[in-house]
């Protein structure tokens, strides 16, 4: 066995740590030849600072881990592999969830006859009210003494109310949240009064509003609108500008009350309504 230093010729080596060659003392030390010519089985690479010889397994990872993705040696690029969109639960599937979760509303022929009938009834407003008991003072159901004065002071405060706003005539109209369940034909109708979200909402289109005023928590849950809302706020909802008041009883109750919360519906309504 002999030693011969790299002549010029494998100036290329050097450049990747390679000092010396070990070969058998037969073959000459002229190192013209290329490596592929010389055989893999009669070179042995000594390069400084690493071991003579590497198993195949650590080598392979070696080489892997210097063509890896550019994503592993530079987070926060912003970008995924087609395997991580695979796995994240929020990409193939969001844009399906969000088509499922936009709200359609309902064609007033699919509606229970109690609300077609109230639709041709009510006129066209650009401002919707609703309270709870809407539906019964319409119906005028309360046939008792204590019914029909509470019926009387929430229509006096609701033309208070409209009065001191001051919007020109077919600003406003009223469209309840609940009426009578209907019954079947040849039976007496349910007196118990059922809302329907889905129904109210779609009348609100077809009244052609634009803003929602709703009265009491009550009237609000029967409407679907988050429950965590207190008086007095804005919130746009299916489409439409709904602010959220006091109930009609609490303002009778609480005269105090009154004016700010006038104050906040001027101020909300102002965007909505000329003078």
């Amino acid at each position: 066995m002999a030693f011969a230093h790299l002549s010029l010729q494998g100036a290329i080596w050097r450049g990747l740590g390679l000092r010396s060659l070990l070969m058998p003392s037969d073959i000459a030390t002229n190192l013209s030849r290329t490596p592929a010519e010389q055989g893999a089985g009669q070179i042995l690479f000594q390069a400084t600072g690493q071991s003579a010889q590497r198993p195949p397994a650590q080598a392979a990872r070696q080489r892997q881990g210097r063509h890896s993705s550019p994503r592993a040696a530079a987070p926060g690029t912003g970008r995924t592999s087609q395997a991580d969109r695979a796995d994240s639960p929020n990409t193939a599937t969001a844009p399906q969830a969000l088509r499922q979760a936009v709200w359609q509303p309902l064609p007033p022929q699919s509606w229970p006859p109690a609300w077609q009938a109230r639709l041709q009834a009510t006129r066209p407003g650009l401002i919707v009210w609703t309270y709870w008991q809407l539906g019964a003072d319409i119906c005028g159901t309360d046939a008792d003494e204590q019914g029909m004065a509470q019926r009387q002071a929430r229509r006096a405060l609701l033309q208070r109310m409209l009065a001191d706003l001051g919007h020109p005539g077919g600003t406003h109209t009223f469209w309840p949240v609940c009426l009578p369940a209907s019954a079947p034909a040849g039976k007496q109708p349910d007196s118990e009064y059922q809302p329907l979200a889905d129904i109210f909402w779609s009348g609100v289109g077809e009244l052609g509003a634009r803003g929602v005023v709703v009265m009491g928590s009550q009237a609000a849950q029967a409407v679907d609108l988050p429950a965590d809302l207190s008086p007095p706020h804005q919130i746009r909802f299916r489409g439409h500008l709904v602010w959220i008041l006091p109930d009609a009883e609490i303002l009778l109750q609480e005269p105090q009350r009154y004016n700010p919360m006038l104050a906040f519906l001027q101020q909300a309504l102002r965007q909505l309504v000329r003078r």
